[in-house]
């Protein structure tokens, strides 16, 4: 059984879900989406990107909203083509923090090739603070498009969540799951990193749900039907609302499957379907609680 969730009084057989809405703050419209995501309660929590453009619109909801669940989306990249941010802690191209353009990276395999470790960590926690000295109480940090737990910058990102004492997204690392995952090349570096977690103190997610942007018009049943499949544990779906418009299709290729994600989590019908199936649902801070 989980270790944490046997600290947190579940059972061995209890299913509990964390839904969890990704890139809050990227752009109004996913602002916008969030905010209805999380008063519907179907959303029980989400994270912001801080060094984006529509940050402090998203700080502001989180101000006038104290009961949402918010952690930071810790950023090393920017994937989109004409829509980018920069690093926060620095400016300087040897930090390698940003490309020609003066921008976060588009990959992640360009940010692990070219960021400094020492850059990375000032970042990291610049974006930490920030959130913090907007008025976001901050429940816990997790990654945008995978690049902060890249064994490179993985012992970073858990320090920093162990000094914030905040958790941080972390699935549980085994082989299988790296394949899984594809990424079995970096294998014997992320086991080296966690071999040094001590599990009953750090929560782990037993399962997580991230391929959810998926070409869908309406994703409600898509939803129901992955609900239907969540295992004992604790398990973290994402997913990326935002409402549809000219701005977000400006922005994203994958306008579509967010503002269906958007339709799915703003309908209160989904939190009782989640309640109805005997779900635990949580999110962040209620681990937090228990660190």
């Amino acid at each position: 059984m989980n270790t944490f969730l046997k600290k947190m009084g579940y059972a061995e057989q209890d299913r509990v879900l964390i839904t969890h809405i990704d890139d809050m703050g990227f752009c109004h419209a996913a602002n916008a989406a969030s905010l209805m995501c999380l008063r519907s309660g179907a959303a029980s929590c989400g994270s912001v990107i801080v060094n984006s453009p529509w940050f402090l619109e998203a700080a502001k909801i989180c101000k006038e909203n104290p009961q949402f669940d918010i952690g930071v989306h810790l950023t090393l990249t920017c994937e989109y083509p004409t829509f980018r941010w920069p690093a926060l802690s620095s400016r300087d191209p040897a930090s390698g923090l940003i490309d020609a353009e003066g921008y976060m990276w588009h990959t992640r395999e360009d940010a692990v090739r070219n960021v400094k470790e020492d850059a990375a960590e000032a970042e990291m926690r610049e974006q930490i603070d920030r959130a913090l000295a907007a008025g976001i109480d901050v429940t816990h940090i997790d990654t945008h498009m995978g690049a902060v737990v890249h064994p490179k910058f993985l012992r970073i990102y858990l320090n920093l969540a162990r000094e914030y004492c905040i958790p941080a997204f972390l699935p549980n690392i085994t082989l299988n799951r790296l394949e899984a995952l594809r990424e079995t090349e970096m294998a014997n570096g992320y086991l080296e990193v966690l071999e040094g977690v001590d599990l009953d103190s750090v929560p782990t997610l037993d399962e997580i749900i991230i391929d959810t942007l998926v070409d869908l018009d309406d994703k409600k049943s898509f939803y129901r039907e992955l609900i239907d499949g969540i295992k004992p544990g604790l398990t973290h779906l994402l997913f990326h609302p935002a409402k549809d418009g000219d701005e977000l299709k400006a922005i994203a290729d994958t306008f579509a499957s967010r503002n269906a994600d958007y339709e799915a989590f703003s309908d209160p019908d989904l939190k009782a379907y989640i309640e109805a199936a005997g779900i635990k649902h949580i999110g962040y801070r209620q681990l937090r609680a228990y660190l």
